[in-house]
């Protein structure tokens, strides 16, 4: 046998060098955005593995960053109330357009986040039992979102105070009430006034005091 024969070439292999895990609290704001979606569309039926599935990880590492899947939906409810994401999205609102118009889009944005967090309040209940009370922090949460709702608001209307008659506060506390009046989850569908009825009664008022009968 020749010495050629007898010489071994070892295979040529590439080196995967492994991602870094992402930091605790990276990981577990990546399973919750990837988790709402899957909670509004399935409910309290939704698996551990299916949210594992949604967030492209192994079901494992759920259970890493969160003790159970009720905590998964507390943290879904926690980051849908959002105050950076609340103010952000109201501070966007163009403010060349008229003052009726910004206030239909923050209207908008407020019911469509009333709703999620309604939404994702009901899936908590249905999900059964889960301890004696609302996690540790949970009415912070609600007092700082709300806090900034009304900050972003008196923002909205601090840059309109030419067109309003009394303070930029009182107007966004008289908004917030209606909006929120609004999107009550109990007041019936065909009860609930258009975005633009709605502003234009906050705008104008329903007194016909003042105006000229013959007008």
């Amino acid at each position: 046998m020749s010495e050629r024969s007898l010489t071994y070439t070892a295979p040529v292999t590439e080196k995967h060098e492994r991602a870094e895990p992402l930091p605790a609290d990276d990981r577990r704001r990546a399973i919750v955005e990837a988790v709402i979606p899957l909670l509004l569309k399935k409910g309290s039926a939704v698996t551990t593995r299916e949210m594992a599935e949604a967030a492209g990880i192994a079901e494992g590492t759920i259970f890493r960053v969160f003790p159970d899947k009720t905590t998964v939906i507390h943290a879904a409810i926690e980051a849908s109330m959002d105050p950076d994401q609340i103010s952000h999205s109201i501070a966007a609102i163009p403010p060349t357009e008229p003052l009726p118009a910004q206030l239909e889009a923050a209207a908008r944005i407020l019911v469509e986040r009333s709703e999620r967090v309604g939404a994702l309040v009901g899936v908590l209940r249905s999900a059964g039992p889960h301890g004696s009370g609302p996690p540790a922090g949970a009415r912070q949460y609600v007092t700082d979102a709300n806090t900034a709702i009304l900050g972003a608001l008196t923002e909205l209307f601090e840059r309109n105070r030419d067109e309003i008659r009394v303070t930029p506060r009182q107007a966004a506390i008289a908004f917030r009430g209606f909006v929120f009046a609004t999107a009550h989850p109990l007041i019936s569908p065909d009860e609930k006034p258009l975005m633009s009825e709605g502003v234009d009664v906050l705008m104008n008022g329903i007194s016909t005091t003042g105006e000229d009968p013959a007008g």
